[in-house]
């Protein structure tokens, strides 16, 4: 009997390894399923000598830690995909975590509903405004902003709602509870695309009124303790990652396939707008002066919305690795 591609691929799987497997949590409904996938379906893993395996997780925050920072805190996944303040937060209460690699300039927008008088930032005074929770960036970041440029703080000058989970938080808005929501970017294009929302802004908009341009905010993280002992299993992750991207700049192949199995055979339309998106936000590149940047940014959002806004008071030490630079 002939052998069957999905055969092959399982055998090549099994043969593969020799760096061993690596293990992640990530978001069932969240943009980087579709690297991983990519990764995983075009077998970039096992030319890179190693294994992935994925745990797809739930949105929910509890008790202060979003899921993929929980399962990472108790061992139960090597690596997870979270934002620079978070891990700040993190290291800063004294879990060992740090940022290897970036995913990229990964913020959300402010969406709402296309006869609303809400036009800009400025206009919130005195709404009802949905976030995912209260230290979420693009919530801080556009509390900064409105700070800056507008005069006036919507913590302190509107009415804000947290949701604790994205999918909480579309719901709080389609039910009318909220006049304007905080959503992450792949769900702004889903939401436009129904003709009841439009986009006010694109939070990367607003970088350039706290003087940054273009540095990532969202990374994958690993154990301090795993990052000093498998430096090789994670160049070889970067490397596959790095070719996933590639192939997804580049390939209409590839997006066919992501849009039948992990976007329910979407709109042509709709994908056209994800994948738009997806490539003004994803990178390949990390290098010291994105650091800088980070740091530069952390520094402006503290000083216009305090501590209390961020989590911390600095970013501490070790939240940036620089050994995988690319």
């Amino acid at each position: 009997m002939q052998e069957t591609m999905v055969e092959r691929q399982l055998q090549q799987r099994q043969l593969a390894g020799d760096l061993g497997t690596l293990k992640a949590a990530f978001e069932a409904t969240g943009s980087p399923r579709w690297i991983m996938d990519t990764i995983i379906k075009q077998g970039l893993d096992v030319q890179h000598n190693f294994r992935l395996e994925i745990d797809y997780i739930d949105d929910l925050v509890k008790n202060g830690l979003q899921s993929g920072e929980a399962a990472l805190a108790q061992g139960s996944v090597d690596f997870i995909d979270t934002d620079w303040l978070s891990i700040a937060r993190c290291r800063n209460q004294g879990m060992a975590i740090g940022a290897v690699f970036p995913y990229g300039r990964i913020m959300g927008g402010l969406v709402a509903p296309c006869d609303s008088g809400i036009g800009s930032l400025e206009h919130l005074r005195g709404k009802r405004i949905g976030v995912v929770r209260l230290q979420d960036k693009n919530w801080i970041i556009a509390r900064a902003v409105c700070i800056r440029c507008h005069g006036f703080d919507p913590q302190e000058d509107a009415v804000v709602m947290e949701a604790r989970s994205k999918t909480g938080l579309i719901q709080r808005l389609e039910q009318g509870e909220i006049d304007c929501a905080f959503v992450f970017w792949h769900l702004v294009p889903r939401l436009v695309a129904t003709g009841r929302y439009r986009q006010v802004c694109d939070i990367l908009d607003l970088l350039p009124a706290l003087g940054i341009d273009r540095c990532p905010t969202t990374f994958f993280t690993f154990r301090d303790a795993f990052i000093e002992q498998h430096p090789r299993l994670i160049r070889a992750f970067v490397a596959a990652y790095t070719a996933a991207v590639d192939l997804m700049r580049n390939s209409n192949e590839a997006w066919v396939e992501i849009r039948a199995s992990l976007l329910h055979g979407c709109d042509p339309v709709l994908l056209k707008a994800l994948r738009e998106k997806w490539e003004s936000r994803v990178t390949t590149v990390w290098n010291e002066a994105m650091i800088a940047d980070l740091h530069h940014l952390f520094d402006e959002i503290r000083r216009t919305g305090g501590t209390a806004a961020v989590g911390c008071d600095r970013i501490p030490a070790g939240t940036f690795t620089t050994a995988f630079m690319h």
